[in-house]
């Protein structure tokens, strides 16, 4: 019960500042023009007409489809760069320098040089997202890797405990909650460079239709696209990032 009521306090604190953080939108949209700030009624208007028209549902298949081409191949090779540079020394030594480059430039270059590279599109953004989650998913592998019992390891090896076993109950739940919060930070990140990318480089797209928005003064749009995107970003953080994260801390026996 004590357990019970936390949480339900919690949400409700929640719920409060949500709460306010609508009622302090519609006070600016009352002391400014609706073409500075729009109302939450006319915001949720623009989302029903971008709905009935059939824009959020083709922009969204076009973003999501980019943001997990890109996150696939980013973590892809970041997990089998990481196991690599892990394993060896030398290589992890070698592979830093472009790790921290990758860490340090700002995004906005890697997508100027995108652009040089591979013109305006889905081509860009895929590579934007996987150049840019590879080294987050590299880090966090490599970080996993060094975090396991050596003394586990040595047991294994007086024992002689088969290749699979070894990595079934040593390396994998050694791992775990680093490759988890690498994943998680990958697939956050993730959604937010694909905007990124398509406002910039891209002719269609979520974050095309944003700097379309800008550009002609839609805001009522511009701010429906900016809701839509946070109920993603809500959605994902609820029904993936969490589960994950939890799973990362206790298992998969304890994740329900």
């Amino acid at each position: 019960m004590p357990n019970s009521t936390v949480k339900l306090t919690k949400r409700h604190y929640y719920l409060a500042g949500v709460f306010l953080l609508v009622l302090g939108w519609q006070g600016l949209s009352m002391r400014y023009s609706q073409v500075l700030v729009p109302s939450p009624v006319e915001t949720v208007k623009a989302m029903a007409e971008l709905y009935t028209s059939g824009e959020l549902k083709e922009n969204l298949i076009i973003t999501f489809q980019r943001q997990i081409a890109g996150v696939s191949i980013g973590v892809t090779c970041g997990l089998i760069g990481g196991l690599l540079a892990g394993c060896f020394k030398r290589l992890e030594l070698l592979m830093q320098p472009l790790i921290s480059f990758l860490l340090a430039v700002p995004a906005i270059i890697f997508v100027t040089m995108a652009m040089v590279w591979l013109g305006m599109g889905t081509n860009m953004t895929i590579f934007l997202v996987s150049l840019l989650v590879f080294p987050v998913m590299h880090t966090n592998t490599v970080e996993g890797l060094k975090s396991i019992d050596r003394t586990l390891l040595q047991m294994a090896q007086v024992y002689r405990l088969p290749r699979l076993c070894t990595i079934s109950k040593i390396y994998l739940p050694g791992m775990r909650h680093c490759l988890v919060a690498g994943l998680s930070l990958a697939l956050a990140s993730s959604i937010r460079l694909t905007i990124m990318a398509e406002m910039l480089g891209a002719r269609e797209g979520m974050g095309q239709r944003v700097a379309i928005a800008r550009a002609y003064l839609e805001t009522d749009h511009l701010f429906a696209w900016v809701m839509i995107l946070l109920a993603i970003l809500v959605c994902l953080e609820f029904i993936v990032v969490r589960p994950l994260k939890r799973w990362g801390v206790y298992g998969p026996q304890q994740t329900e």
